[in-house]
């Protein structure tokens, strides 16, 4: 065993604590400390310094190898621009990153920039655009590192160049890179629109990104990082992100196309929306814009202690805050103002070029105007007259008119009144020049009325008013109409089809409410063709739209009788010949009869006496006047007696009310007591003068026998005597 002395000891022991100090101290390298300064106007068109200052330092280096200026919000690509001047090409090599928007400095024949050569070249930056619509406000991050850094998240980004890694190796790949100052990476996870837009631009090619459903299909949540089990998305592509989430698919994306795609990546640039997201197998796709390409680490999380190894300035398109324009009616002079967020107003007579024009502070009194016009109102901050130019208005109306006007008649209750302007609105007055509006706009509903009452109409297009008011008027007549019936029944003919119901006497020119057990009819005028019975009503409406009482009328069906044999019973060869009409089937009207006089009088007794012998018609009239149906029957006399003597009188033996014509059978025979046919009437020989083979016969008793039927059917069979009387 080698012994040491107490000195020896002391001596190895002082050697191993600065040999392990100084092995710590180099391993250990301090991050440096940035500082810039830069909260600028800018103004368009020309270039501006992305700085007013700028300080680096670090405790154990003098220099960097590499500096990085980003433009990490309000980027256009392809339009903006960040250079150093060509003072500096012979020391300091700049590179432009248009894909990302990065300005890269980098020594020129050296191992690194001083920090105080890099204070003076970072100063001496600017930025330029070509763009015509620029973003209003755009940052600017400066680092020593290649990591982008995104300001509102205060996490740094950087794309991994790694082709056909799956996403399971990019997982364990960002989470196993180096630490970056500190702070962990992992596969990003990106929850706002800027962050995914940031990101989006660094992706040269297909780049995973820590999103998947692998766990139930259709539900996209963060696997990676401190977002890791938070639900961003629900569904294929017609699905949505919960409340407060946010996910930047592709067109009709994500689709589970081969029932495999659970992994989120960026689309290549070539494919769809721009820094938009796809879902791939583990693997990703095929060679092409769906093979993996890489994949985006961000590093940064809750309770990260700040970096200063970034900083960050702005530029800012100075806004006019609000504008106040102007109305004039039909001539005058207007001040127009605007407020801008900096600096002082410029007015130009155009939105581009033209004229400024003359004005004080804020504000810009016109010249009289006649007709509207546009004025501009720009911000000028240090002598910029470039920047967008906002339209103020001075609108010159010309005085409104009141165009046309519609009065209203009621019978009682609120009236509806109506004026049209020929520009703005109606304001409506109780008389010329009240100040109180009673109601705005063009129809007008007053409150209820029990005379008549004037409104007054005026025309307002933004204070401009219409140089008179107009008078309409609600005029109120409470006359009840008054109107009479024509008849208050109406027979409709099975024959004729339809019927007219009349109003007559009314007292004015009115409307009619015309119904059919209580359903309404389309005619409104004083009288109606109905085709149906049924019970119909009818009220009468005035202009002013007061009602009468409802009058009813009463159709009926009717139709002319039908009479036969069976209707009548006839009384002959009396002293008191009769006919008596039984009503039963005569039809569905209501009948009254007349006797031999069809134009003459009609009664509705169904009993006629004394008539004499022969033909006689029954008139049978249908009281709806559905027509008049006829009867002809005979009553017949047969005589007692007669006396052949050649006086004139009673000369032939006939039968009283007999004519041949009436009946279709005949046979009137006559005979002796001993039943001798003595005589036959027929059409030649229709009387029988008492004698019998040339001979007169004596006066005795002789019998007659007749067999009759006549027109209608009625068949009369009939044996009697008669005295043959000679003097």
């Amino acid at each position: 065993m080698i012994k040491l002395s107490i000195k020896t000891k002391y001596k190895t022991l002082v050697f191993f604590s600065l040999f392990f100090i100084s092995f710590f101290s180099a391993q250990t390298d301090s991050a440096p400390q940035i500082t810039a300064v830069g909260e600028q106007a800018f103004c368009i068109g020309s270039p501006i310094d992305i700085v007013t200052d700028f300080t680096i330092s670090d405790l154990d280096d003098t220099g960097v190898a590499v500096f990085y200026i980003q433009i990490s919000s309000g980027y256009q690509i392809n339009s903006d621009k960040l250079a150093l001047p060509l003072s500096y090409s012979a020391s300091i090599k700049q590179v432009w990153n248009d894909l990302e928007g990065k300005l890269i400095l980098t020594p020129i024949g050296r191992t690194e920039i001083s920090h105080s050569e890099l204070k003076e070249a970072v100063e001496d930056v600017f930025f330029t655009t070509t763009a015509t619509n620029v973003t209003q406000k755009k940052t600017f991050s400066l680092t020593i590192d290649d990591a982008n850094y995104l300001p509102s998240t205060d996490h740094f980004y950087e794309f991994v160049s790694e082709e056909g890694i799956t996403w399971t190796d990019a997982k364990n790949a960002a989470e196993n890179r180096p630490l970056y100052y500190g702070r962990q990476g992992y596969l990003a996870t990106l929850t706002s629109q800027e962050e995914a837009d940031f990101a989006g631009k660094q992706a040269s090619g297909s780049g995973w990104i820590g999103g998947n459903d692998i766990e139930e299909e259709g539900v996209w949540k963060w696997v990676t990082g401190p977002e890791a089990g938070t639900i961003f998305w629900n569904g294929k592509a017609n699905g949505s992100s919960p409340a407060g989430k946010y996910a930047k698919w592709n067109n009709n994306e994500p689709n589970n196309a081969g029932q495999n795609e659970h992994y989120a990546h960026i689309t290549d640039p070539s494919i769809g929306i721009s820094g938009a997201w796809n879902d791939l197998p583990n693997g990703g796709g095929a060679r092409g814009p769906y093979f993996p390409k890489g994949y985006i680490v961000e590093y940064g999380t809750p309770g990260d202690l700040p970096l200063n190894i970034v900083a960050t300035t702005n530029i800012y398109i100075p806004q006019i805050s609000s504008t106040t324009e102007a109305i004039i009616c039909e001539s005058g002079i207007a001040t127009i103002s605007a407020t801008p967020s900096e600096g002082i107003i410029l007015w130009f007579d155009a939105e581009t070029g033209g004229m400024q024009l003359p004005s004080s502070g804020n504000s810009y009194t016109t010249p009289l105007l006649t007709s509207s016009k546009i004025y501009y109102a720009a911000v000028s901050v240090d002598g910029c007259s470039a920047l967008e130019r906002t339209a103020v208005n001075v609108t010159v109306n010309k005085r409104p008119v009141i165009r046309s006007i519609k009065d209203d008649l009621i019978c009682s209750g609120s009236g509806d009144l109506m004026a049209r302007t020929s520009a703005g609105e109606v304001n409506w007055y109780a008389s010329e020049t009240s100040m109180t509006s009673l109601y705005t706009g063009e129809n007008f509903t007053t409150l209820p009325l029990t005379s008549t009452t004037s409104y007054y109409a005026e025309a307002n297009i933004d204070g401009c008013i219409s140089a008179k008011r107009t008078k309409v008027t609600v005029t109120v007549d409470a006359t009840i109409p008054y109107f009479e019936l024509e008849k208050e029944t109406y027979v409709l003919c099975n024959d004729i089809g339809s019927v007219t119901l009349k109003t007559i006497n009314f007292e004015g020119n009115y409307t009619y409410n015309w119904t059919k057990d209580t359903l309404p009819l389309s005619s409104n005028t004083s009288e109606i063709n109905v085709n149906e019975v049924g019970r119909y009503k009818v009220k009468a409406v005035s202009k002013a739209g007061c009602e009468s009482d409802e009058k009813i009328i009463i159709v009926r069906n009717s139709e002319i009788a039908t009479i036969t044999k069976e209707n009548v019973i006839i009384t002959e060869n009396s002293s008191n010949n009769s006919i008596q009409i039984v009503p039963l089937n005569l039809g569905i009207g209501i009948y009254e009869f007349s006797i031999d006089e069809e134009s003459g009088s009609y009664t509705t007794d169904v009993f006629f006496e004394n008539l004499s012998p022969g033909i006689h018609t029954l008139f049978v009239a249908d009281k709806g006047g559905c027509g008049i149906a006829e009867y002809r029957f005979s009553i017949l006399e047969y005589p007692k007696f007669f006396s052949p003597n050649g006086d004139g009188v009673n000369d032939f033996w006939e039968i009283n009310g007999y004519h041949k014509d009436f009946y279709t059978t005949s046979s009137i025979s006559i005979y002796n007591r001993f039943g001798v046919l003595l005589f036959t009437i027929d059409e030649e020989n229709r009387s029988w003068d008492g004698t019998y083979q040339g001979k007169e016969l004596p006066s005795n008793s002789y019998w007659f026998s007749t067999i009759l039927t006549d027109i209608n059917g009625v068949s009369i069979e009939k044996i009697g005597y008669f005295s043959l009387l000679r003097k």
